[in-house]
């Protein structure tokens, strides 16, 4: 059986319109986390980000041409706190991991 109550602009506003809610329990359901899924970590200056494969991707391309070439920039890194300009030269020791997650073996 719905349940009626009463829905207005304001509080004191009991206007006539009606909104059923209907009570019935229903089973949980679990919901999938939305959003981008972080499955690297780079590694930077003492400093773990979490990204995306696409986006670690792009940063080690970037960062490797930089390095090859001799060169030294800030590239740019999107990552789950946001972005971040990070200073990459022949001297930079940086590294991008795969985040794996499993059970350890049992012998």
């Amino acid at each position: 059986m719905p349940h009626l109550e009463t829905a207005g602009a304001d509080a004191g506003d009991r206007s006539s319109l009606l909104k059923a809610v209907e009570t019935t329990a229903r089973p949980a359901t679990v919901i999938a986390p939305v959003g981008p899924e972080y499955t690297r970590t780079v590694h930077h200056s003492g400093n773990r980000f979490f990204a995306t494969a696409e986006m670690a991707e792009i940063f080690s391309a970037q960062a490797e041409r930089t390095v090859q070439s001799g060169q030294t920039e800030l590239i740019p890194l999107l990552h789950s706190s946001g972005v971040e300009l990070l200073l990459v030269s022949p001297q930079t020791v940086f590294a991008v991991v795969t985040i794996e997650v499993g059970r350890p073996k049992v012998l």
